[in-house]
């Protein structure tokens, strides 16, 4: 009985900690087209692995080398940013940096996953480009991830 209590309080904290670390905003409702001659880039968390961290995602255009945060994403989340055509890196840092390049063209939506894997001592950002099914699947059950004041 009384291990059975203790698995209750257990089950339901994890279940409150998990819940409070997804995102909080809209649930997506599809993708956006872009504006003429831009594209849109949907980055998107499905992942609870690593749930309390949630790193500054950056957008790097590296023509003009200048680098933009674009937001953070909790677990169940996705952001989105419109970006000019061209060469960018999409990069985070914790204890380790990692980064996903794209060659964005016109009138185009592209999608990355973005997800943490296991590190020394904090989790590391990993990113991977996904085809447009696979991120219709995953992305579908996402929310918009606000950045919190």
């Amino acid at each position: 009985m009384k291990k059975k209590l203790i698995m209750t309080v257990l089950t339901s904290t994890a279940i409150l900690v998990m819940s409070g670390c997804s995102a909080k905003g809209p649930q997506f409702s599809g993708f956006k087209k872009p504006a003429n001659g831009k594209a849109n880039v949907y980055v998107y968390r499905t992942s609870y692995l690593g749930a309390a961290i949630t790193p500054d995602i950056h957008k790097t255009n590296l023509s003009t080398n200048s680098d933009e945060v674009i937001g953070s994403i909790k677990p169940n989340g996705y952001i989105m940013t419109t970006i000019t055509p061209g060469m960018y890196k999409f990069w985070a840092k914790t204890e380790a940096e990692n980064e996903v390049k794209l060659e964005a063209d016109p009138n185009k939506i592209y999608c990355i996953e973005h997800y943490i894997s296991i590190g020394f001592v904090v989790g590391h950002p990993q990113f991977k480009i996904v085809d447009m099914e696979k991120c219709k699947k995953e992305i579908k059950d996402t929310k918009l991830s606000i950045q919190e004041k």
